[in-house]
């Protein structure tokens, strides 16, 4: 008597391309997003300090436009309303480390600066 297991592993790679396609890849994907993510934050970071270094300080617009330059160039074809907040909350963290702008202080659930 011969047991015919074709049907049983035909089940089992069935279940396991449900796990993989379920669960597995979008696991993946997210993890991958998160990196692009922070790539992305990093690029930002070095073109606003690069663009510091570059332009005076009338020149906003062509710091911005560096920024988006370089984000281009490394592949993120983003338009800028897209990461005008990153960029904006970068150029604020640099300004707080030069001392040109005091870290916001909460007091008692007032946020003043």
């Amino acid at each position: 008597m011969t047991i015919d297991l074709t049907q049983i592993i035909l089940a089992i790679i069935a279940l396991a391309g449900s796990i993989l396609t379920g669960f597995v890849i979008p696991w993946i994907k997210g993890k991958l997003d998160d990196r692009q993510y922070e790539l992305l934050a990093v690029l930002v970071r070095t073109g606003v300090f690069a663009a510091e270094q570059i332009f005076t300080t009338e020149q906003w617009k062509e710091k911005k436009q560096y920024v988006v330059d370089l984000l281009a160039e490394n592949g993120y074809q983003v338009d800028i309303t897209a990461v005008d907040a990153l960029i904006e909350a970068t150029v604020r963290e640099l300004r707080i480390e030069q001392g040109q702008v005091p870290k916001m202080v909460e007091l008692e659930g007032a946020v003043t600066e």
